[in-house]
């Protein structure tokens, strides 16, 4: 009764998360029944702007939105059609997952060299998101003490790319800093791949194709087509955090390399120091008594005091060094405190409470309008992703209350959780200078901490593989079609009006 009971509860989860599938498409198929906008595509329309997060739909051409609906709608019900064997086995826990197969890593690898090579073919075309414009001119200033070689807002990332423009432009003939990022962005892009494949094969939070497919469908890829922006190194970085993180979490990676990868991801963008919580959390956890039955020395974790100096070293030198990078440049503490200060145009960090101020502000906190750019964020960047868990949250409470979760486990969702938690918040709390639609970059890196906790929930919930599949797979191939839009909006001439 109990194992029917069981089947019963993952089947209800693998229904739901299929209509979930077929609501955000349907939505896609809406979205273009809106009025088109009209060329050179200066802005969109008032119905369209109320939409921006399903925009590229409106750009994709009709056969691939009817073949992607006749796929999605067959694929869907041959999942459930097909005959499966009756002794399917429950997943193995991810602890205890062997390494994924030598099959599965060379089709996972073979995408991955696919999506690299898109890197490089379909760039971006034109300067419309966030700062691109002005990152562009700036760093390519013909007056050197007026360019663009120091930020703030970025110091790694805009001291690298600026570094290299000086070194090539010369030789290449190079007038903006649009050749640096075509350059530098797709090379980001194969370092996220790289530690996507790395931790889809290690198989700790769910098998290898449901851990690379959830990262590698979202919209933040776009990031990696010659974006011209400071967010591409920013990503990667974010993803090779959580990767130590969670080999920290088994005692496999010190927590100093941990802490070391999240403090260079801070310098390449502050503002992925919302991540802070996790790392305290991680040497939280490793800072416990010792077990004295534990195999190993190394299973045993960490005193109070050695957790808070493997964090505290690699966080404080690797801050003091971006300060001396700063200085060096002659853009140090003063611009911080003065021209370059956190909040953009009017030094406003948050979105404000009860009313608006400036010409940097378009909303309050608790208004629609703030709430619609929320979701068209998510809608552009992982549009099955904030649905999906909280549906699968249902079925994941169901999940603990009856079978209950090892620590490994529990470890596991708590940093997860954590990093994600902390990343939406900031999406909900942060002023967004050029609103929503435009500064989608500043906050698309929600949607890696989020996607793994979905890859690592759903194998909890959907233990056999039969659901499993049914319910991911029309979820990522529906974030994967409109990914594609996504990529392929930006690949269409644009001009400034």
């Amino acid at each position: 009764m109990r194992a029917l009971g069981r089947e019963n509860g993952q089947r209800l989860v693998a229904i739901g998360l299929n209509l979930i599938a077929l609501a955000v498409w349907a939505l896609h198929l809406y979205v273009r029944w809106l009025p088109p906008t009209p060329a050179p595509i200066p802005e969109p329309t008032d119905a369209e702007a109320a939409w921006w997060g399903l925009w590229p739909a409106t750009y994709a051409p009709t056969w691939f939105v009817v073949t992607t609906t006749v796929v999605l709608l067959g694929g869907i019900g041959a999942l459930w059609l097909l005959p499966w064997a009756a002794d399917e086995c429950r997943q193995t826990p991810a602890q205890d997952a062997p390494m994924a197969s030598t099959t599965v890593m060379i089709l996972l690898a073979s995408l991955g060299l696919l999506l690299g090579w898109a890197f490089l073919t379909f760039p971006i075309v034109h300067t419309r998101w966030g700062d691109a414009y002005l990152i562009s001119k700036a760093m390519a200033w013909p007056d050197p003490t007026l360019r663009l070689t120091h930020s703030w807002q970025a110091p790694l990332d805009v001291f690298l790319h600026s570094q290299l423009w000086l070194f090539l432009h010369e030789r290449f003939q190079w007038q903006d800093a649009m050749p640096v990022y075509r350059v530098l962005s797709p090379l980001a892009g194969i370092l996220y791949l790289s530690v996507a494949l790395t931790l889809s094969r290690k198989q700790w939070l769910g098998p290898a194709w449901l851990t690379f497919g959830s990262l590698t469908t979202l919209g933040l890829m776009q990031l990696f087509f010659g974006y011209i922006e400071n967010y591409s190194f920013a990503a990667a970085g974010i993803l090779l955090y959580l990767w130590l993180g969670l080999a920290a979490l088994r005692h496999r990676a010190p927590l100093w390399v941990a802490a070391l990868a999240l403090a260079v991801t801070n310098a390449t963008h502050p503002s992925t120091v919302v991540l802070a919580p996790s790392l305290l959390y991680i040497g939280w956890q490793l800072a416990k008594p010792a077990d004295p039955y534990a195999a190993t020395p190394q299973s045993r974790g960490y005193s109070w005091r050695t957790a808070a100096m493997q964090i505290g070293i690699p966080v404080v030198a690797t801050a003091m060094a971006t300060v001396l990078l700063m200085e060096a440049g002659g853009h140090g503490i003063h611009a911080l405190l003065t021209d370059d200060r956190p909040g953009g145009g009017d030094a406003r960090w948050l979105v404000p409470l009860f009313g608006t101020s400036t010409r940097w502000e378009y909303y309050t906190m608790f208004s629609w309008g703030h709430l619609r750019d929320f979701l068209n964020e998510q809608m552009l960047v992982a549009p099955v992703m904030l649905p999906a868990l909280l549906w699968i949250g249902i079925g994941s409470i169901r999940h603990r209350w009856r079978d209950g979760e090892n620590a490994q486990s529990a470890g596991d969702f708590s940093f997860l959780a954590i990093a994600a938690t902390c990343y939406f918040g900031f999406t909900w709390l942060w002023n967004p200078d050029y609103g929503g639609q435009r500064d989608w970059d500043l906050f698309s890196l929600a949607a890696i901490p989020a996607a793994l906790l979905f890859g690592e929930r759903l194998t909890k919930v959907l233990g056999e593989k039969r659901y499993l599949l049914i319910g991911a797979l029309p979820l990522l191939a529906v974030q994967a079609a409109h990914t594609l839009m996504w990529v392929y909006q930006n690949t269409l001439p644009w001009e400034w009006p």
